[in-house]
């Protein structure tokens, strides 16, 4: 298996910034995991006039359809997939020429001039595919990416459940709870890697390592691809799913990893 296909989550977050560099989560786990999907996106790279409608004044594409902002958020790609959402129709129209140039500027550079969360706008999200394969996301409430954290798991407990032969039967697997995902998320500050493809089945369990950073490597530089060398990670809990009650458990091997780093 190559290292770009390896089926791991791995989510760093910038607290002072509200980014969340992840890989191994995609737009189907934002989908599923918010409450709520935003009720208009707006394109932050390229320009197709036939595929969506395009906004007059910023001359960007813009969704403000609820079906086609869900299709579009499921369906898979050619290209990579940048886009922010804004609260009303209108709202693009009250631009300056400088903010419509920081929204240009963001879909390339993968980063805002100033704060990627526009008071015309009212954004809740910024969401950037990068070339790597691992996406950002700029949450206004920080707390809303615990429950895509959780729908990531599923899919990925899902995956590992079905890979194994050996099982025949369908599996429901339920959220994670909320105790367990603050928990995991109190890790990613160092780097919280989830690795699927290290998971083991022993006593009806399915056991899925957790694991921080050891060296602190830069987030803007992450790339799946690297060797296991240089990307030195600590296991510090193993994620436990009975795949006969459904219920979730994390097993704490190393407490300190938990602990608020100031």
């Amino acid at each position: 298996m190559s290292r770009l296909q390896r089926r791991y989550i791995y989510a760093n977050l910038e607290k002072l910034d509200n980014l969340v560099f992840a890989y191994g989560i995609d737009q189907s786990d934002f989908v599923h995991g918010i409450k709520r999907l935003p009720a208009n996106l707006v394109s932050l790279v390229g320009v197709d006039d036939e595929e969506h409608a395009v906004n007059a004044h910023t001359g960007l594409n813009v969704i403000n359809d609820e079906n086609e902002i869900r299709r579009y958020l499921l369906q898979s790609h050619a290209t990579m997939v940048k886009w922010m959402d804004y609260d009303e129709i209108g709202d693009l129209d009250f631009l300056t020429a400088t903010e419509i140039a920081e929204l240009l500027y963001l879909g390339h550079m993968n980063r805002p001039i100033r704060s990627p969360f526009n008071y015309k706008l009212r954004n809740h999200y910024v969401f950037l595919e990068q070339r790597n394969g691992g996406i950002k996301l700029y949450f206004y409430y920080i707390s809303a990416f615990s429950h895509v954290l959780s729908a990531s798991i599923v899919r990925h407990t899902l995956a590992a459940y079905r890979g194994r032969r050996m099982f025949m039967r369908s599996l429901q697997v339920p959220r994670v709870p909320e105790a367990i995902l603050k928990q995991l998320v109190r890790l990613m500050p160092d780097g919280l890697f989830i690795y699927f493809d290290q998971s083991m089945v022993r006593q009806r369990q399915l056991l899925v390592p957790v694991h921080t950073k050891l060296a602190n490597d830069d987030i803007e530089v992450f790339d799946p691809a690297r060797s296991e060398e240089s990307r030195r990670t600590h296991n510090v809990a193993t994620l436990r799913f009975n795949l006969n009650s459904g219920e979730w458990g994390l097993q704490i091997h190393d407490k300190t990893a938990f602990e608020d780093h100031l």
